[in-house]
This record gives structure tokens, sequence and C-alpha cells, in this order.
């Protein structure tokens, strides 16, 4: 089991290398994706209010006999359509950037949190509490369900901030970079 003083001092050591393997994609990647998602959620803001323009002015000109009530229907419907699905695409995209907003907040804080506590020589509740929001270890059992002392159980730690993260797996992948970079292989 890797201990929190490991976790710590892997995100000191390798900032860059947790923040792509905890945001699952780099930030500048994630950045760019929320620049995006921004757009296109404003354009169909836009869109919304738009179109709200556009049946005023169908029922207004229903209502002085430029537009038939057939057509008036028939546009009136298509807009209403289209508004519905720019809204619930909006609602999606909205969640989605708060989402994506707080993910990035998350791994900033797990980072602020660790470069807190660099120089950590004794592990406490104050700093566990900190770091760690559950602890799962499995049961490991045998026959009929007696428990097994000679094995080995299963623990998983899940991280405030960044849930369940893999430090033996990933802190490997990096000291495997670094390796090849020094030897001279990309």
């Amino acid at each position: 089991m890797l201990n929190l003083r490991e976790a710590i001092q892997y995100v000191s050591e390798y900032e860059d290398d947790f923040i792509r393997e905890a945001a699952d994609v780099t930030i500048h990647k994630q950045d760019r994706e929320l620049a995006q998602k921004k757009e296109t959620f404003a354009k169909a803001e836009k869109r919304i209010a738009e179109i709200d323009l556009i049946i005023k002015h169908l029922y207004e000109d229903s209502t002085t006999g430029k537009l038939s009530d057939e057509r008036f229907v028939k546009l009136s419907r298509e807009y209403e359509l289209e508004q519905d699905n720019l809204k619930s695409m909006a609602d999606v995209l909205r969640k989605d950037l708060k989402q994506q907003e707080q993910k990035k907040h998350n791994v900033k804080s797990f980072i602020a949190a660790a470069k807190k506590y660099t120089d950590l020589t004794e592990l406490d509740a104050t700093v566990l509490r900190e770091f760690i929001d559950k602890i799962y270890v499995s049961k490991t059992t045998g026959r009929k369900g007696r428990r097994k002392t000679d094995e080995q159980r299963e623990i998983e730690i899940v991280y405030n901030f960044i849930g369940a993260f893999n430090f033996p797996k990933t802190m490997e992948q990096s000291q495997n970079q670094s390796n090849k970079k020094e030897i001279g292989v990309a």
C-alpha cells in the first residue's frame, strides 16, 4: 500500500504528470475543450433568444394577416422544436462545463494540499482528513467462509478532491518516462 508521504512526494516531484493523469487529459487540451463548450453554449443561448423574437414576429404577422394560420402553426412548431433541442443541449453543456471546472479545481486543490505537506514527518488525524475521503479494505476468505490470515487484503484509498487514484502505477510511469529521457530515448 502506498503511504501518504509517497503520494505527497510524487505530486511534488511530478506535478505535471499528476495533473495529466488526474485530469485524464492535459490541462491545455481541457482548457481548449472548455473554451469550445463555452462558445457553443453561448451560441445556443443566443439562438434561443433569437427564436423567441422570431416566434413573436410570427405571431404578430399571423394576427395582422401577413401570415396564414396554417403557415404560422407550421413555422412556430419548427422553431419551438429547434428551441427545445437547443435548450436540452444547453442544459447538457452547462452541466458538463460545471463538472470540468470542478474537476480542474479539485486537481489544483489536491496539489495545493500536497504542497503544504512536502516536509511531512508525522501523519496525524488532521492530515489524513485533509487527504483521505474513504478507505476500502477487501475481505479475504478461505474455504467455508473462514478468513485467511496469510493473504494480503486489497486496499483502495479514495482521496479528497480526486477520488480513487492509482499512485503506484502513475509513479512507475513517471519514473519510466524520466529514465527514458535520461538515456536519450523519447
